[in-house]
């Protein structure tokens, strides 16, 4: 049995989200473990990055963890857990300096910002936007296919944010009411971005409309191909389909069904990136 099962099967969550569920298991794992077969661990975290090929956070971190470990025979779960809370101390403000820099950039005071998916580093943002009495307008995305938009919309909601709960497919009909997008990103690669699909047609409507869009990330998601090994890279470039049930239900035999979750967008299309440096 792969030691992150359960997490296998989270279709809603970004990439942050899925780092922290990452790291809570390795750490129990940990706290709970004698020795750890080394061979074991890697393989079940070389599934994981094989299913979520397209997350950044999680590139880095297995990465991070497989160069520390290396020259090891065996692991010990004490071992395994300082090295996950070594690794959490490190870049533990990072979504914070990213958001912070935002903020003291960009007045965002009584604007309207679409926001797209669901995404950690903009939970963490409008956390830092409550803590310093700035109400902006949300205007969420329900964000196709699954609609895990509804979850962040729901989030920020509770947090006392007005939230407007729309499909992206009908962005064009309130651009009259919006004054700038906030994405953010699953993956920087070389001069592109990655994000769920929906991303690329709302910065070209707002490139269209002359309103800008910022992109919230971290210098954990920035990559560049040559650095990366060619099985990984291929499989960040190639999505594998996700399930058609995701889109269609019916029995009608003529139909193929594409289902994929992410989509590239030309970095040059975003007035700016903070990354929290």
């Amino acid at each position: 049995m792969n030691l992150f099962e359960d997490i296998l099967t989270d279709k809603s969550s970004g990439s942050g989200t899925i780092l922290k569920k990452v790291q809570k298991q390795l750490l129990y794992f940990g706290e709970t473990s004698g020795e750890i077969s080394k061979g074991w661990l890697f393989s079940s975290l070389q599934v994981l990055q094989e299913h979520f090929p397209q997350f950044g956070l999680l590139l880095h971190f297995n990465t991070a963890i497989n160069k520390h470990f290396r020259q090891s025979e065996v692991i010990s779960g004490e071992q395994l857990s300082r090295y996950v809370r070594s690794y959490n101390e490190i870049w533990k403000n990072s979504q914070d300096n990213s958001s912070k820099q935002l903020i003291e950039t960009v007045s965002m005071e009584g604007k309207n910002i679409l926001l797209h998916s669901n995404s950690s580093a903009l939970h963490n943002l409008f956390q830092h936007l409550a803590k310093a009495g700035i109400r902006p307008v949300v205007w969420q995305t329900w964000s196709s296919p699954v609609g895990e938009g509804t979850i962040q919309a729901e989030m920020l909601s509770n947090s006392g944010f007005k939230v407007n709960l729309i499909h992206e497919d009908s962005i064009g009909r309130f651009m009259k009411n919006l004054d700038m997008a906030i994405l953010g990103a699953d993956m920087i690669l070389d001069d592109l971005f990655l994000n769920k699909t929906g991303s690329l047609p709302a910065i070209l409507i707002f490139r269209h409309f002359n309103k800008p869009a910022y992109l919230l990330a971290e210098k954990r998601k920035v990559f560049h191909s040559e650095h990366i090994q060619e099985t990984v890279l291929n499989n960040i470039l190639n999505e594998k389909p996700k399930p058609a049930l995701d889109l269609y239900r019916g029995n009608a035999s003529g139909i193929k069904v594409h289902n994929y979750y992410f989509e590239w967008t030309p970095v040059k299309w975003i007035n700016k990136i903070f990354l929290g440096e």
